[in-house]
Order: structure tokens, then sequence, then C-alpha cells
């Protein structure tokens, strides 16, 4: 709705730098397919509540205010969302909430008992509750709320309308569970002021209470879980709800992200209690989170092969050909190995993989050796020709793994004839193309053109295509020059919210599972 402000940078100036921006064009992949696997919740939908706080605000403006301007629809969204961060603020600081930091100097700077947010809420202020034109609408809920389907297009306008599925009855349950505050609230918003004693009042609209049991409830459950959805997008997000659930289950508490896809991809805990699956759909979906995090695995690897490039590169600092940095890189990574096998295949050959990839009393499980890539890819370190070796045996246990559990890496995975699109699928072909030959020529080809090269490929088209200037190295006369380092980061699958609106709706907790998530966990799909 809002034109979008782009900085025209003059031609011949220098551009601003950019870190951790998928140095190597790969973590695209990993991007894909997790969101191909829990749509309608993204990394910045942080409390599942928001859906029917929008679908109300939504509602309350299209049957009250009608302003078909979308200057209106932004303001009365930017007020409402202030309020509810000084609800927040006033009654414990909830987390989650957009806007918090803001309210909290307002509700310290206050004089008497009165706050105005009005300047702070104006389309365009500089004294702003969030710097983001649209709020935490446009920048993390609009888009999600129109992909479940709780909002929807009106005719004729611009300004979003609650969906006749889930829209209308969300935004009259919400409604129904704030009684006399929410009409107060949406008079607070017309004002564009609040009482502290009404901030008080207003904690019963906080994401953290959803009444269990409640009609809203009940909704937000069958959202989320796609009661009554057959299309495969909401089919999928109830299947890695009820993954999720799981893994709580499994581990009888809450997890982590980082422990949920490690399960997922081990399918036991890291002390070796396995995952039971007992719908044939879950196990099914399992495997597409398998693809997921042994490609975020890959280009992890991969990113740490290009830290020790970087920092092979860094002993020249007045460049040195590109040939003869490969040497250098191949020459160490094969020192930091006990034994040099001859070939790729020789190597996959003598390769063992664990029992458990998630377990920490083997180094060479898969856990155990991204953990020795997190401590030493550190920007702060220069990693030694070790965790190198690590990556590299990283690359072979992936390989083997996969060819073990029968990965279809090219369904979830697909795109390999796009040069664009680099991913575990492709890279093992690319090993698998050079299986026979010498291991120091495998490994200069690697270097060269799977990271090196491919760097400086994918830099060149964010600078044509996005003016972002992210080349980590520079070519001049004949020679490589180290511009700045990066470190290798993994992609974040949206699991941490997703457990998050779990807590939010009673299915999960301190101890684990609750009841009412394990019916949801065992039901017949």
């Amino acid at each position: 709705m809002a034109p979008t402000e782009t900085i025209q940078f003059p031609e011949w100036t220098e551009l601003k730098k950019k870190n951790g921006l998928d140095p190597l064009g790969m973590q695209n992949s990993s991007v894909m397919l997790y969101q191909s696997l829990i749509p309608g919740i993204s990394n910045v939908t942080l409390r599942v509540r928001y859906y029917g706080f929008y679908a109300w605000l939504s509602k309350h403006y299209a049957l009250q205010i009608r302003d078909t301007d979308p200057k209106s629809w932004q303001r009365f969204l930017r007020r409402a969302e202030a309020l509810l961060a000084l609800v927040s603020q006033h009654n414990g600081g909830e987390t989650g909430i957009a806007g918090t930091e803001w309210a909290s100097r307002a509700l310290k700077e206050i004089q008497g008992n009165l706050i105005d947010f009005t300047l702070a809420t104006e389309p365009g202020s500089e004294v702003h509750y969030l710097r983001q034109a649209w709020g935490a609408y446009g920048a993390a809920y609009g888009g999600q709320l129109f992909n479940i389907g709780v909002l929807d297009k009106a005719a004729g306008h611009e300004i979003a309308i609650p969906s006749e599925a889930w829209g209308e009855p969300l935004a009259e349950a919400y409604s129904t569970e704030l009684g006399v505050q929410g009409e107060r609230f949406l008079e607070a918003i017309r004002k564009g002021s609040v009482t502290l004693d009404e901030l008080s009042d207003f904690s019963i609209m906080l994401p953290s209470q959803i009444d269990e049991g409640s009609v809203e409830h009940q909704l937000y459950e069958a959202l989320l879980f796609a009661k009554g959805m057959d299309e495969k997008e909401h089919v999928d997000r109830a299947l890695t709800l009820r993954l999720v659930l799981a893994v709580t289950d499994l581990l009888r508490r809450v997890p982590t992200q980082d422990e949920l896809r490690w399960v997922l991809y081990a399918n036991q805990s890291q002390d070796g209690s396995h995952l039971t699956l007992s719908v044939a759909e879950l196990e099914s979906h399992r495997s597409h989170w398998w693809n997921y995090h042994a490609n975020d695995l890959c280009h992890y690897a991969y990113e740490s092969l290009l830290k020790f490039s970087l920092d092979i590169l860094e002993r020249h600092p007045s460049g040195i050909p590109m040939g003869a940095l490969i040497a250098e890189v191949v020459t160490a990574i094969l020192s930091g190995s006990p034994t040099k096998p001859t070939t790729w295949a020789e190597f996959i050959q003598t390769t063992q993989t664990v029992n458990n990839a998630y377990a920490a009393e083997y180094t060479s499980s898969e856990w155990s050796l991204t953990k020795t890539l997190r401590q030493s890819t550190n920007l702060a370190h220069i990693t030694p020709p070790a965790s190198a070796w690590a990556a590299i045996r990283l690359l072979a246990t992936l390989q083997k793994r996969a060819s073990a559990v029968g990965a279809d890496l090219e369904l979830d995975l697909q795109g390999s004839s796009n040069q664009a699109f680099q991913s575990l699928f492709t890279e093992i072909e690319f090993l698998q193309s050079h299986v026979d030959e010498p291991i120091e020529v495998l490994l200069a080809k690697l270097i060269e053109e799977r990271i090196l090269r491919r760097h400086l490929w994918v830099a060149l088209r964010k600078f044509r295509h996005q003016r972002d200037y992210t080349f980590l190295v520079e070519t001049d006369d004949g020679k490589v020059k180290l511009r700045q380092k990066d470190g290798p980061t993994f992609t974040t699958p949206r699991l941490a919210p997703a457990l998050t609106f779990l807590k939010d709706i009673h299915l999960i907790g301190e101890a684990g599972i609750s009841k009412r998530g394990k019916e949801l966990l065992n039901v017949a799909l």
C-alpha cells in the first residue's frame, strides 16, 4: 500500500557494506524449503494472538470507519499497535510485542496519568514507536494473515478485510473475550491517548491471556492445525506443528529451535531416545525436515571453507593469483587431516557415519563436526586446518548419510539446472562427478568453482540487481585481494515462533506436552 522507498546511490560512490548475506547464494534453497513446510508462520510473527487482534481491527475498521484512504488505515493500525505495546509494558513487559522499547520510554517519561501517542504513531513521524511505515502489520503479520486465510482482499480498495472462513469468526471471538474493554481500547485508538488505569484494564488483551477452552482458543488451534483445510500448504503446517509436539513429548520439556531441527534430522534425542511417530504421514513429513537440515549443514560447511580461504588470503595483503591461493588453501586443508585419502571415492568409503547424528560423544557425528565449525569459524579467530578438514568430513558424511536414508533430495531441493540454485543436491552431484580424481584435484575444483568463483558470481548479481556491494574478495591485476570477512550462518526455520504459538494455545508447557497436545499428536489424518 505504501510506496517503497529506495536510496539511489551516485554511480561511483562507496556503497554500504553488508555482512551475513548468504555469500554463496546457498541459503535460499533452505529458506524456500522451510517456508513450504510451515506456511502461515514466519520468524517475525511472534505471538499467535496478533492474528485475532488484526482480524478484530480489520472488522471494526470495515464496519465503523469505512475510510478507503490507505493513510487512514495505516494510522489506525499504528495507533492500535502502539497502544498494545503500552499495555504490555505497563503490565509486566510481555515478550513478542512490537514497539515495547518506545513504550518503555514513554511510560518512564509520563507526567500525570495520561499518555498521548498520536505523534509517535503518525505516518511519517520521526518520533515513531516503530520505524517501519506499516508497523508490525506491514513488517511481520500482514503477509502471513493473507497466507493463512485470516484476511482477504476487498473489491475496489486496498484495505484488508477479515475473511469469511477465519477472519470473521476470529474477530467475533476476540471481541467476545475482550467485552467492554475492547470498546474502550478502540476509543483510545480514536483519541490517540490513554490513561494508566486504562492500560491496567486492557491487560486482558495480552497474548498470554488466551482463555483455554474459549472459542477464540479453539479457533487458533483449528487454524494452525488446518481443521477443515485440505490445501497442501495448510496440511504441511499442521504436520510440522505435530512434529514439534512429538519432539516436545520425547524431551518432556519445551525444546529449543536448535534441538527441534537436530531431533527431526537424527530421529532421536541427543541421549539416544528415539522419536516415535504413530502416524505414517508424520514420518514422511519428517523426511522433508531431514532434507532441510542436511541442506543447511551443507551450506554451513561451504561457508566455513570460504571463511578458511579468506583467512589464508588475509596473509597476502597485496593480493595473490587465484591459482596460488587455491593451491595454498588445498595444502592447508589436507594438513588438517590425520591421513590423506587418494580420491573422494576412497574418502567416502572410509567415512563412518554414527548411529546418532546428534550424538555429542562421537567426534564424527554431524552435531560434533558442526560444533567444531561453530567454535572455530568465528570472525574473531583464524580457522585452523583441522576445522577446515572437519568441513570436508561433514560434506562426506552428508553424502553418505543421504544415500543410507534414501533421501529424496531432488524432490525438495530441485532447481539443479538453474545456476542461481545451489544445494546439497547439486553439491552431491558435483562431488560424485569428480569421485575418482585425486583428492587434491577435487578440493581445488571445489574451492575454486563452488566457493570462490561462486561467491564472486553471487556478489556480482547482488550488485547488478540490488546495488548491494557484498564482495568479500576483489580481483585486480590478476590477483585476488581480501576486502572483508564473513562467517557461516544457519538459516532460521520458523520453529521458534511455532513453539511460542503452541505455548500460547496451551499445547506445550514447562512439563512438556499437554493432554490436548497428545490428542492432536495422535489423531489419524
